[in-house]
């Protein structure tokens, strides 16, 4: 009986059955330096650390660098930055109750400055990545509230105009008024960027940098950063369930 080709009259037959699922990719997790904030140990007492002395010293512990303004070179050059705080200071009320750390016992805080970090992956042709992080506002909203997201060249000084993606967010994210602790750590809003790398753009081969600006009503927990692959397979979708056929796509 002769076989060659015979997976042309398959697909023709699963296509028109509406059941063939081309493109199929999975996101791939990229390990991010101290996601959720809590490498450095904020001491109890004031119950809040600041990137270098005499207000704390989480760098350089934390991967989180501060404002990047160093065109010779990506490092942690200074004290400017957001903060770190822990869960008991969160639920201080003499002024304004901080948003509850979502995990753990710690978040980071908005004083209207970048923290951000180079990975250790780099680009890819045809990687669509995507930047996450959890945000909350303060219980009294009295100064600017609102999150920047950025994905950015590792090999590239950073600033807001050579970014490959960001975006603010400020209506997406709840504030805390009024709410108890428990309601506090439920209440986060997950924010996301993506950029998509095309053949031959300049970033590919170069670390993938992430990082974001919080203003100072607002706090940030639990940063992820994935990548989804360019599709490379094909599903074919069975009464039996489900087979990888590995079928490379053509370019």
């Amino acid at each position: 009986m002769k076989v060659t080709k015979w997976w042309k009259k398959l697909s023709v037959a699963i296509v028109a059955a509406g059941i063939w699922v081309p493109g199929v990719a999975y996101a791939v997790n990229i390990p991010l330096g101290d996601p959720s904030f809590e490498v450095y140990p904020v001491p109890l007492s004031p119950g809040y650390a600041y990137a270098a002395n005499p207000a704390g010293a989480y760098r350089p512990t934390s991967a989180w660098v501060d404002d990047l303004d160093s065109p010779a070179g990506y490092t942690q050059d200074d004290h400017a930055s957001n903060w770190l705080y822990e869960t008991n200071y969160a639920e201080v009320a003499t002024y304004s109750k901080r948003p509850s750390p979502r995990t753990g016992v710690q978040a980071m805080h908005g004083l209207g400055k970048y923290n951000a970090q180079e990975t250790g992956a780099v680009f890819e042709a045809g990687g669509l990545y995507t930047f996450s992080i959890w945000a909350q506002n303060d219980d009294i909203l009295n100064e600017s509230n609102g999150v920047f997201l950025y994905i950015f060249d590792g090999n590239v000084a950073f600033s807001d105009a050579n970014a490959l993606s960001s975006q603010l967010f400020t209506a997406e994210i709840p504030a805390r008024t009024g709410l108890t602790q428990a309601e506090s750590q439920a209440n986060w809003a997950k924010i996301s960027i993506s950029h998509l790398v095309g053949d031959g753009a300049p970033e590919i081969g170069h670390p993938v940098g992430v990082g974001f600006y919080a203003r100072k009503d607002s706090a940030v927990d639990d940063a992820t950063l994935d990548v989804v692959p360019e599709p490379t397979t094909m599903i074919l979708v069975g009464m039996s369930g489900l087979s990888l056929l590995g079928l490379r796509r053509r370019r």
